[in-house]
């Protein structure tokens, strides 16, 4: 599994926010229907370090991660988040072979 992180933080400005928030579940929408997405996921930090908010796009191949990077539809969110006032690092990264699966209950 390959993943598209976005790591950032959420805007402050009230008015930013509110646009954040209001658009947010659309970009989500979008994010998974990029050609390979699986799956997303966002986590918060709980403490307010930097960056507050972390983000995985899960692809089945690293080249389909890599593929939607480089995308129109990744460079129509990111130009999102940018006009709220969001600056997002985005990382590729991948699950290497020695990580065990989820455990199981």
């Amino acid at each position: 599994m390959a993943y598209v992180m976005f790591q950032y933080d959420r805007p402050t400005e009230s008015h930013r926010w509110n646009d954040y928030n209001q658009r947010v579940r659309g970009w989500i929408a979008e994010l998974l229907q990029i050609p390979g997405a699986v799956s997303f996921m966002a986590y918060r930090t709980t403490d307010g370090a930097s960056p507050n908010t972390i983000t995985m796009l899960e692809f089945r191949t690293v080249e389909d991660a890599r593929k939607a990077q480089g995308s129109e539809q990744m460079q129509r969110i990111l130009d999102g988040l940018r006009s709220v006032g969001v600056a997002a690092k985005i990382l590729l990264v991948e699950r290497p072979p020695f990580t065990p699966e989820p455990f199981q209950a």
